[in-house]
């Protein structure tokens, strides 16, 4: 049986089919959630409620991952990975199933949050699935979920951009054609869960040895001022991210086509510089690659609103996603390197927790702006926190680990 397990590993890419299982669900969720990423603000604009209130839908989902969390966290740790992911794909399909298949406002804000009190189950349980199935190829297995997070929603944002205006000349109305596609994409989402069910058995951790002491009172020093960074990160992130769709439609008068063009052509740049960008990290050091990419990220980020042009402000676009992509994969590499092995899904809990934080804030204030028409102030903001990001990490670290690297070489 190990024999056949090792030649079957060396069959499908070099993974094992554990991990070749764990992408599947990855690729389904991501695939699908580009179906409704691409269209759901215009979605909600389309039946009428204000872009206030579409910051208030999209904050809930951020606001309510920060409650649950650590509670998470927690959970993950005492019943395994496996059953943890299983638990949070199949409720969080079905909550995005719940919330883009009716037009009760309620209902949808309802759908937000229970997305939101699952979906940090996503990047909590990533870090330990990962360690408990891929034994010592960590960084390969990292980059390879981060591709085809990318590669699977740029396809996802492609169909979603592109089906809508499809599908209308069959239904009613423009809202019913972005419902239609999008109950496909919650659908793929659900379905996401099939492949987990195959995963090997994980027996979780000695539960004795659990405690709530890495999360709160016995937190880490270096959670903590990665906690901070990730919080800058967020904010920086979701106000262009969560209204990029919006910009293009209003503020460029482009198309929805051209948005979902630019978010599959997207995914090219972001793949060479992940793929690329370790080697340029074993010479230079992931932090201070990742620091490098914050910076062109905050003027990318300024271009995007600098612009009225769709093809020059999409290009600015597709190179600050790259940049992200890039650094935040070197910096999730080295949060997980300095931290305890008592503390690591800790600190993979409050990244999310302060990321998450600067996403709500984002969301909420973002569609107060769009209310406003103030589109270039997303890209301000965005920027000015994207060079906190680059900032702050060299003030932590430049002494114990970026100076120290300089004297090393």
């Amino acid at each position: 049986m190990a024999g056949r397990d090792t030649a079957q590993q060396n069959k499908i890419l070099g993974f094992n089919s554990n991990i070749i299982y764990f992408l599947s669900m990855v690729a389904l969720s991501s695939f699908g959630l580009g179906f409704i990423e691409a269209g759901f603000n215009l979605y909600i604009l389309s039946m009428g409620m204000s872009p206030d209130m579409l910051g208030v839908i999209l904050s809930l989902k951020p606001f309510a991952m920060v409650l649950t969390a650590i509670p998470i966290g927690f959970i993950a740790e005492k019943i395994g990975s496996k059953r943890s992911l299983i638990l949070v794909n199949t409720i969080v399909g079905l909550a995005h199933l719940l919330r883009v298949s009716t037009p009760n406002q309620t209902v949808i804000m309802a759908g937000s949050i229970l997305i939101g009190i699952l979906q940090p189950g996503y990047f909590i349980v990533q870090m330990p699935l990962i360690k408990r199935y891929s034994g010592e190829n960590m960084d390969r297995e990292f980059a390879a979920a981060m591709l085809v997070v990318y590669a699977a929603g740029a396809l996802g944002n492609l169909a979603g951009g592109f089906l809508p205006e499809m599908v209308s000349p069959l239904v009613a109305n423009a809202t019913i054609a972005f419902r239609a596609v999008m109950i496909i994409g919650a659908l793929l989402i659900t379905a996401g869960t099939i492949p987990l069910a195959l995963l090997k058995k994980d027996k979780p951790a000695d539960t004795r040895k659990i405690s709530l002491s890495p999360y709160l009172s016995g937190i880490d020093r270096n959670t903590v001022k990665s906690a901070i960074v990730e919080f800058f990160l967020g904010l920086g992130f979701g106000f262009l991210m969560y209204f990029m769709n919006i910009i293009f439609v209003y503020y460029y008068g482009s198309t929805l086509e051209a948005y979902g063009t630019m978010s599959a052509v997207m995914v090219i740049p972001i793949v060479l510089f992940i793929l690329f960008g370790p080697k340029v990290a074993e010479k230079l050091g992931g932090l201070r690659v990742s620091i490098y990419t914050r910076i062109v990220g905050t003027l990318t980020a300024a271009l995007v609103v600098l612009t009225r042009n769709p093809w020059i402000g999409g290009a600015a676009y597709i190179l600050y996603r790259a940049m992200l992509g890039l650094g935040n994969s070197l910096w999730l590499s080295f949060a997980s390197a300095i931290s305890t092995e008592r503390s690591r899904t800790a600190t993979s809990t409050w990244l999310e927790i302060t990321f998450q934080i600067g996403f709500g804030i984002a969301a909420l204030y973002g569609g107060h702006l769009v209310g406003m028409n103030a589109y270039p102030a997303l890209g301000w903001i965005s920027a000015g926190a994207m060079a906190l990001t680059g900032l702050l990490p060299y003030l932590f670290y430049r002494r114990e680990y970026l100076q120290k690297a300089d004297k090393a070489a």
